[in-house]
This record gives C-alpha cells, structure tokens and sequence, in this order.
C-alpha cells in the first residue's frame, strides 16, 4: 500500500551512482509490480521465499557491492525526509576508518502521515553493554560505512538472530562506532500492521511492548543473538568487551543462559530505570526456568 510512496522519497535524494536493492520476502500481493512499474534503472528486486524481516535484510546486506560508501536501510511503509541520506552522511564520513553505524529518532506519523510526535533520545547513548540487552537503533533509521559493510558481512546470516538492527547494534558497538542523531530523519508510519511499530506516547509504547512479549520469548531471542555474537566475533572482542559478554552469559557445551551476575550485579544496562528492572526479573524467571528455556545450541 505504500511502498511506492517510500521509494519515491528516497529516490528524490538518491546520490549519483546510488543505487536502492530491493528484497522481496514473499509476497503474494502487487508488491513487485508496482516497484517494477516505476522503470527506474536504478532499482533492482531480488525475489526470494519468506524468510521474515530479519534474516531478509541480512540476506540483502551480504549483496551489498564490496566498494559502496554507505548503506542504509528502508522499510516499505515510511517516508524518507528530505535530508535524510546527507545527515547520515555527515556522521558517517569522519568515522570511515573504522565501522560506524547511524541511527536517529523517528517522527511518528498517522496512515496519512500526520505527525504524531517524535520519538524520545535514548538518555544513557549506544554502547556495547546496552546493545547486549536492548536496541537502540531503528532499522528504518540506519545507515552503516564501508568498514562496517565488510565487518557485517563476515558474519552471514546467523540462522537464529531475529533482528537484523539490533544484531548490526550489537557487532558495531562491540567492534566499531556507533552514532545517534536526536533529529527525525523519518515519517515513521503507524498502520496498525507494522512487522514491530513504535505507538505513540508512552502507552503506546509499552502497550506495543506487552503484545510483543506476550507472543515471543525475547530472552531467548537475545540468548540466540549472543550465542550467535560469541560465536561470529568472540576471537575479535579486546579483553574488557569478552569479559563482559562471559561474566553476564554462561555458553559453555553451546548453550547461551544467563549468569546470576546479570540479574544481581549486571554492567549491562538497559536505557531507562523501570526497563532495566523489568529486564532483571526476565532474566531471573528464566535463570529459574520460570520461562521455557529449550536447548539453544550454537548453530553452524
């Protein structure tokens, strides 16, 4: 329903050379017709089965051209603000000796895109030791540099990492930089289907909240993620980073749990008070196997 409108926004800013790659996860509606419709050469549609979100962005990343200077990463329903790809830019370019990814608050917006509000600054800013915890980083708002392309590739497409933002926040802030714009590069649209959704104000946020964790077991969706982490990049991490990742998580025999040390005296931090509490006792529930815990072995 509006995918056409998401392009056109980003084609309007389209740098020369830029190039938009489209992944189709699936579809069984209009979706690639109307891309198609469009007879711009400057985008391409891969087609593939459905895969979910996740592992089709991550699935697209590893197509990537090797020598591009940014990517950055669309969803299918939003509108791009006019400066949205130079503002990334501007942050990107001095960082390019290393891996540096972006991301930036959001301006909610209605089906029509009436604004609704802006989303709130993250008060405690990146670092290693929220990511392994908590996301930050909108994927609609992201935008990563060549180093972080090439270091995001080396890690594939692990087959159990649900969230392909959260996972490019977690292996950035561990090996790279990561920047936050407090400025709105987005009309992040609310439709009531969205794959994950915002909500506006704070019941809106925590309503979304609840619904997500009464229909998935998100710490096992993060025991995945750092299993699949270690695994990929543990020989890269300097001693203080490994140490926090080993004194929070137990991943002996191919198993990720959570140590007590994270529900009684964790480093990792969630960004608001009330939050990291309530992600204390998750974790305690499932130390006590309150909360199914089922095998999680390290993949391939």
């Amino acid at each position: 329903a509006f995918v056409v409108e998401q392009l056109q926004s980003i084609l309007q800013q389209l740098p020369q050379g830029g190039q938009i790659r489209v992944r189709d996860d699936g579809s069984r509606d209009q979706t690639v017709a109307l891309i198609l419709a469009l007879n711009d050469a400057r985008i391409s549609v891969a087609t593939g089965a459905n895969l979910g979100f996740g592992a089709s962005f991550l699935t697209l990343l590893q197509q990537a051209p090797e020598d591009v200077d940014m990517v950055m990463f669309a969803d299918q329903d939003d509108v791009w603000l006019p400066d949205k790809i130079d503002r990334a830019w501007s942050r990107l370019q001095p960082l390019a000796d290393g891996p540096a990814l972006y991301g930036s608050t959001q301006m909610l917006a209605d089906t029509q895109l009436r604004p609704m509000q802006v989303t709130a600054d993250w008060p405690r800013g990146p670092s290693m030791a929220n990511a392994l915890c908590e996301n930050i980083i909108t994927g609609c708002t992201a935008a990563i540099n060549r180093p972080a392309l090439q270091l995001l590739k080396r890690g594939g497409v692990p087959p159990r990492v649900r969230f392909h933002d959260w996972w490019m926040y977690l292996v950035v802030s561990a090996l790279g930089t990561v920047v936050f714009d407090t400025q709105p590069t987005l009309l992040y649209r609310q439709h009531g289907t969205n794959q994950i959704g915002h909500g506006a104000g704070a019941f809106g946020r925590y309503a979304g909240m609840i619904r997500f964790l009464s229909r998935n077991d998100w710490v096992g969706i993060l025991l995945e993620q750092v299993a699949a982490f270690f695994q990929r990049y543990g020989d890269e991490l300097d001693h203080a980073s490994r140490r926090l990742v080993l004194d929070h998580f137990d991943l002996e025999a191919g198993r990720a749990q959570p140590r007590w040390r994270m529900v009684c005296n964790s480093r990792l931090i969630r960004q608001r008070p009330g939050e990291d509490l309530a992600f204390r006792l998750m974790a305690a529930a499932y130390r006590l196997r309150l909360w199914p815990l089922p095998s999680r072995r390290l993949g391939p």
